[in-house]
């Protein structure tokens, strides 16, 4: 499972482009994370039909069909553990590369190899990068032009470090990571 939990983190963590510049620690920015992990046990197994049922810990039971993409279906036996894992990431943070606005999308699948217990990480990402147009100290406000050409003027919160070191053509960064983690394993051995 940790090692699971890893590679959720890692397929996060290489899809986060990073903003960072020299002079960028003196400038806002903010990261927030979280992540959320469930799990069921597989109560049966039809090969022939390629279904499987999930029992929850509730025990409540579901009964689902292993489509053709599912190419690993033939290693999930009755009593294998699924576990899923859902992380998403937010960051905003403002540098001073002069980059034009824009939006970048990006989405990763890793899949387990052929022969393992069937096992899958869909992430997606998305950047968004806005132009300082206007920046109002005493208000405390900044005025950001987005990838679609249109201006909004946004508040600014007292708390926010380093709001004094922004400037008109600063970039705003704006990212946010999803990643679910789905994996099939086998429960662990009895002790004697």
């Amino acid at each position: 499972m940790k090692k699971l939990y890893s590679v959720v983190c890692a397929a996060v963590l290489s899809l986060s482009a990073s903003v960072a510049s020299a002079d960028s620690a003196s400038l806002p920015s903010k990261v927030v994370i979280d992540s959320i992990t469930g799990g069921a046990t597989v109560t049966a197994v039809d090969k022939a039909n390629r279904t499987f049922t999930l029992t929850a810990k509730d025990g409540k039971a579901h009964t689902f069909t292993a489509g053709p993409e599912m190419v690993n279906f033939d290693q999930i036996n009755a009593g294998d553990k699924v576990v899923s894992t859902y992380a998403q990431e937010m960051s905003i943070s403002v540098n001073k590369m002069g980059g034009a606005p824009k939006v970048e999308e990006k989405e990763r699948v890793v899949r387990a190899a052929k022969g393992d217990k069937p096992s899958i990480i869909v992430a997606n990402s998305t950047e968004v990068t806005g132009v300082v147009t206007a920046i109002d100290q005493k208000a405390r406000t900044v005025t950001l032009k987005g990838p679609q050409g249109k201006e909004a003027t946004f508040p600014v919160k007292e708390g926010v470090k380093g709001f004094s070191n922004m400037a008109k053509g600063d970039n705003v960064v704006i990212s946010y990571t999803e990643a679910l983690s789905i994996a099939v394993v086998a429960p662990a051995a009895k002790k004697k």
